[in-house]
């Protein structure tokens, strides 16, 4: 049987697990969330050769996703700070951890829809005969997966 602090000290290398275990998910999904913005954007200028009208176009709606995004990511902070004090609190599975869990959860799930409306607009913003390799980049990066 452990004594009470070797008890603690496996709560609390337990809890250290359940943190690396939920940054590593939320690293994934910021990944699969298009959060490697330079790589997919290069590749999707590459592809499609956008005018003038629609780099003015895709260049607003950018701006507006930056600032969407921006505070989605504050929200994703604060939900893993809340997290890492649940479990600073009690560090085993509590319903205080797994409260702060479903935030964490949502704010990434928030990110994700966030991010596909945007894909969704920027293709609304583009010339329909640019859509077509506008999709197949999309879509070859979304099978892809992290990298």
């Amino acid at each position: 049987m452990l004594s009470s602090s070797g008890r603690l000290m496996l709560s609390t290398i337990a809890g250290a697990l359940i943190g690396v275990i939920v940054a590593t998910g939320l690293a994934t999904a910021w990944d699969a969330a298009g959060h490697r913005d330079s790589d997919l954007h290069q590749r999707l200028h590459h592809a499609v050769p956008l005018d003038a009208q629609e780099q003015v176009t895709l260049d607003a709606k950018e701006r507006a996703f930056a600032e969407r995004r921006k505070a989605i990511e504050g929200d994703l902070q604060m939900a893993n700070g809340r997290l890492a004090d649940a479990i600073a609190r009690t560090p085993s599975w509590s319903p205080q951890v797994e409260a702060a869990t479903r935030d964490v959860e949502k704010a990434a799930a928030d990110l994700q829809r966030a991010t596909l409306v945007h894909v969704f607009e920027m293709r609304a913003g583009l010339k329909p005969e640019h859509r077509a390799a506008y999709d197949a980049v999309l879509i070859e990066a979304l099978r892809r997966g992290p990298r």
